[in-house]
């Protein structure tokens, strides 16, 4: 009845108003719907953008590579990766192979060695592959013992050292070495300017020539030996005093010392006495004497 007739003014606001509130949505949810258009738009990957692939050598070296699609990849890039992708088999040796290896390296390289020299300064330096205490053709001696240079007879027939026989303990044999500590405690040996603290050493079967090392420990730079010589008999046949000798600093071989190098041609030279004066002329009370014995042989 009322379909068809003609609405007012008011009437048609209302009856718009009322469709539009059925179907009106509102602009919060629009404006969240677009944002999710837009978030699927970008997280989509693009056809054209290209893929790179990290990964790691062999050698530790880190490596970026393009990914290609299989039916587009060339034949250099495919080289290329079967280069970079190569393993070594040096760089992964078995624990026989690697233990060799340490012991190549260990007889190729020289090692160090650290010690403290007399001042007490430390040093380093390569250990030397030989250690040469002295040679034929570098000999310089300090002291000869030869027949031309014995005492005069008057001199070694005189009453010395006999009373001493006892103390001739320690022995160097032939192309050996010994030592004497000198202390307080040892036999001491009576000179002019009184009494004094001495090595004694015995020397067994001494050759036509020989070298003899005397070593004094624990004495300083300026100190010098004084030096026995005797017979069998115990009868003094050299006597050198003063001697200075050279002084060694303190590696790693040994301690600093100084010695005298001693030309002993001389077969009846049976015993030796040694004792160390320092630059006053006063005697040490406490060192250690060593004797080293090398035969010269003719060639």
């Amino acid at each position: 009845m009322y379909g068809n007739q003609p609405l007012s003014r008011t009437g048609c606001e209302n009856q718009s108003n009322n469709w539009s509130g059925r179907y009106h949505l509102s602009y919060q949810v629009l404006i969240s719907f677009l944002f999710l258009v837009v978030l699927t738009f970008f997280a989509l990957p693009s056809q054209a953008e290209q893929k790179y692939y990290t990964w790691v050598d062999a050698q530790g070296n880190v490596h970026n590579t393009l990914i290609s699609p299989e039916k587009n990849s060339s034949k250099e890039e495919t080289e290329s990766l079967e280069a970079s992708t190569n393993v070594n088999a040096d760089d992964f040796p078995t624990e026989e192979q690697y233990q060799q290896n340490i012991k190549k390296k260990s007889a190729s390289e020289k090692p160090f060695y650290t010690w403290t020299d007399a001042e007490g300064i430390v040093r380093s330096d390569v250990k030397p592959d030989v250690m040469v205490e002295f040679t034929a053709s570098e000999i310089v001696y300090d002291v000869a013992f030869v027949p031309p240079f014995r005492l005069p007879k008057h001199v070694s027939q005189g009453l010395c050292c006999e009373s001493y026989a006892e103390h001739f303990s320690t022995q160097v044999e032939q192309n050996g070495s010994a030592s004497f500590k000198v202390d307080s405690s040892k036999n001491s040996f009576k000179t002019q300017e009184g009494e004094v603290n001495a090595a004694y050493f015995s020397l067994p079967s001494i050759a036509d020539k020989e070298i003899l090392v005397v070593k004094a420990y624990e004495i300083s730079p300026d100190s010098t030996f004084e030096l026995i010589a005797l017979a069998e008999d115990f009868k003094p046949i050299y006597l050198e005093s003063a001697v200075k000798g050279s002084f060694v600093e303190q590696t790693w071989k040994d301690l600093a010392y100084k010695k005298v190098m001693i030309e002993a041609s001389d077969t009846a030279i049976k015993h030796l006495i040694v004792f160390i004066k320092n630059k006053q002329g006063m005697a040490y009370e406490s060192y250690t004497v060593s004797v080293i014995r090398d035969a010269l042989t003719n060639n």
